[in-house]
């Protein structure tokens, strides 16, 4: 699912490029959902870099222009321990930083990724408020704040599955939530009654089936980073 100027998530490349279709069939459209906040589309500058991507476009909304590298160095790089989904002493721990290659692939297990700790940490650096950072941000939350014209950085299943938790054990004994090779980040930015849209890094602007979105988000524990500006 890679192209040549816009490096796409690569996760399980073929069979997701057909399970992808029906799901997506209905939300491929921009939507002009009520209370719809103005954030930029950015797509991956790196084959595997969604949160920095996500974060790209916050900071735009906010007047802050950036590149994923350099948003990637706020965030941390964990190349020592680039491992993820086993448990071992090279295993990283997205909680502190991006684990592995962010031009690497989850399905080729040279890339994976990294939770919200590091890009709350990141966007404050550039000097934007965090209205609430973790997991367990229920989707009500998530609503609310972006109907009030702020954008939301949720962690998403690709495909919009809740997938159940199976965890490994990170280098320094942390337990991390993993649910394969899909993790995924996307920008919140409207909501209706039916419809969730976001702004995801490799697929561009969607309009995702409520009942999807909550689904997917569910898969890592509601994980979100909600934001302001200054």
């Amino acid at each position: 699912m890679t192209t040549s100027r816009r490096p796409q998530r690569r996760v399980l490349a073929a069979c997701l490029t057909v399970l992808t279709t029906s799901l997506l069939a209905t939300a491929v459209a921009p939507a002009s959902a009520a209370g719809a906040v103005r954030v930029p589309l950015y797509y991956q500058q790196l084959g595997d870099d969604c949160e920095a991507t996500a974060l790209r476009m916050v900071l735009a909304a906010y007047g802050v222009r950036e590149q994923d590298r350099t948003i990637l160095d706020a965030i941390g790089v964990d190349l020592d321990h680039p491992e993820f989904g086993h448990s071992g002493s090279r295993s990283g721990d997205p909680f502190k930083a991006f684990v592995g290659d962010p031009d690497g692939s989850e399905s080729d297990g040279t890339g994976y990724g990294v939770y919200y700790p590091p890009v709350a940490a990141a966007a404050r650096g550039y000097g934007l408020t965090v209205v609430a950072a973790g997991q367990g941000i229920a989707p009500a939350t998530v609503r609310g704040h972006v109907e009030s014209g702020r954008p939301a950085i949720v962690w998403v299943d690709y495909l919009w599955r809740h997938l159940p938790d199976q965890p490994y054990t990170a280098y320094d004994g942390r337990s991390i939530p993993y649910a394969g090779p899909a993790e995924h980040t996307v920008v919140v930015t409207g909501y209706t009654d039916d419809t969730v849209t976001v702004n995801d890094p490799a697929r561009g602007k969607l309009s995702v089936p409520r009942a999807d979105f909550e689904a997917g988000y569910a898969t890592y524990g509601a994980m979100a980073v909600l934001l302001d500006g200054a």
